[in-house]
């Protein structure tokens, strides 16, 4: 099993919790989720690029995969995140931590994910 960590990124704080549970029941849908946990993350932990972030919520997904096919993985449960998130507002990106970097998720390439 590989670990995935991943960051929402939303707009607003507004119901972060709600949201966060919902996004934790659609994630454990998807065929590729082993495991997944989503938690909120105050506005004040919370710096990307010297940005502040408004509000977010930090997801660690397990999923089972060879490392050889985990890229290809990553980038279907790119646009599965993308088409599940559509009902919910105020979502402005989502991030893939890699080592010490944090990675737009539709910039994603092999090269990082191999690092």
């Amino acid at each position: 099993m590989t670990e995935i960590n991943l960051l929402f990124e939303f707009a607003h704080d507004e119901a972060l919790a709600q949201v966060a549970q919902t996004l934790q029941d659609r994630l454990s849908r998807v065929e590729m989720v082993e495991e997944v946990e989503a938690v909120p993350e105050g506005s004040k932990q919370m710096r990307l690029s010297g940005l502040e972030i408004a509000a977010a919520i930090g997801v660690t997904v397990l999923v089972v995969r060879s490392n050889r096919e985990l890229v290809e993985e990553v980038r279907k449960f790119a646009t599965e995140i993308k088409a599940l998130m559509v009902d919910l507002r105020d979502l402005k990106n989502v991030y893939v931590d890699l080592g010490a970097q944090r990675i737009p998720i539709d910039q994603l390439n092999a090269e990082q994910f191999h690092q």
